[in-house]
């Protein structure tokens, strides 16, 4: 088993996104769906990747996106909560940042669930690696 990389950090992430004009964050969905369909294989459960996130999205005018996120923190979580640890981002903390606090803050609140996006897969990629040690 390869270890997950459970050390993102949210300035070389900003910086690497700002630095490759978004395409860095298209990266990430990829890589936090192939980790989390890695360490959450066991709840029967699949996160789509990339491709089908791209073109989902693109048809429901960008819908889907907002349910793909909602339904990969819930998984993140149930996978922690699973394993006794403490859960990370909420889903309702996700939606009211996207509807309400994200405008009313000037943008400043989407950093923080960005940062808190980051910070659940980090959970759940060395909760995997401790279980999983070679």
């Amino acid at each position: 088993m390869n270890k997950l990389a459970a050390n993102r950090g949210f300035w070389l992430t900003l910086l690497l996104s700002i630095v490759t004009l978004g395409f860095y964050g298209w990266y990430l969905i990829y890589a936090f769906a192939r980790e989390t369909n890695i360490a959450c294989k066991d709840d029967g459960k699949k996160t789509t990747g990339l491709i089908l996130f791209v073109i989902f999205s693109f048809i429901t005018f960008g819908i889907y996106s907002i349910v793909w996120y909602c339904m990969w923190i819930e998984r993140c979580n149930g996978y922690l909560r699973k394993n006794n640890k403490p859960e990370g981002l909420q889903v309702v903390t996700y939606i009211l940042t996207l509807f309400i606090l994200g405008w009313l803050t000037l943008g400043i609140m989407y950093l923080v669930v960005f940062c808190k996006a980051l910070y659940l897969q980090n959970a759940v990629n060395r909760t995997y690696n401790e279980l999983n040690k070679q």
